[in-house]
């Protein structure tokens, strides 16, 4: 059980570090929004426009959705006690969730674009 509290305490501290460090700076906000691989990714693949959507609603989707995928990877990973095992567990759930919660933020970006 201590280990899930370990995971929620570690995406908290994330979600504050993207939270002062990019979201509430404007300059490094618009600049993450334009130029980091997550927007890129999404804007090639889903063909959105990021003038069109507020970059701190795009920031703060990623920010929580990186946020819990590493606080819910760490969570998992610590219930195994081989670091081998480790290692690829924490590869394949880290892939699969950022495949996934993507595509997903992609799809709700474009919805919001379109409206």
């Amino acid at each position: 059980m201590e280990n899930i509290y370990v995971g929620f305490w570690a995406a908290l501290i994330i979600y504050t570090l993207y939270l002062f460090v990019i979201i509430l700076n404007k300059r490094r906000l618009n600049n993450y929004v334009n130029n980091s691989k997550e927007c890129t990714l999404i804007k090639r693949r889903f063909k959105i426009n990021f003038d069109k959507v507020n970059h701190k609603l795009v920031a703060n989707l990623f920010a929580i959705d990186n946020a819990l995928i590493i606080g819910f990877t760490f969570a998992v990973i610590l219930y195994i006690d081989n670091l081998i095992l480790k290692l690829l567990a924490a590869f394949l759930i880290f892939t699969v969730l950022v495949i996934i919660t993507y595509l997903m933020i992609g799809k709700f970006i474009k919805g919001k674009e379109a409206k």
